[in-house]
């Protein structure tokens, strides 16, 4: 798999040295900030890393699944980076614990 961005084995998240993903998560909230809050962050969270959803939260969240499968969702450049990030795992939930927050 080819991956966009190098994050080595002993890398920190640093939002301060990514900081497209400040705006990427804003440029996600305003636009899911009509739909429930039902799981909203776990969803979007699982989308980003996974490139999938969960069939539950298609039934407790339907607008944002809708959202987020029909492909209108922008998602900036997150998922390049939970891509190129899959093999370190302290790096990777750095950065979801970090999107957490501003997700929410």
């Amino acid at each position: 798999m080819y991956r966009k961005f190098l994050v080595k084995d002993n890398d920190q998240f640093n939002p301060e040295f990514f900081s497209f993903v400040i705006d990427d998560a804003k440029m996600i909230r305003e636009q899911t900030d009509h739909v429930l809050p039902t799981f909203k962050t776990e969803i979007i969270l699982s989308f980003l890393k996974n490139h999938s959803l969960e069939t539950e939260w298609l039934n407790v969240n339907p607008e944002l699944a809708k959202l987020i499968s029909s492909g209108s969702l922008s998602t900036g450049k997150l998922k390049s980076l939970f891509d190129s990030c899959q093999d370190k795992p302290v790096f990777r939930q750095q950065m979801e614990a970090f999107l957490r927050q501003e997700l929410s």
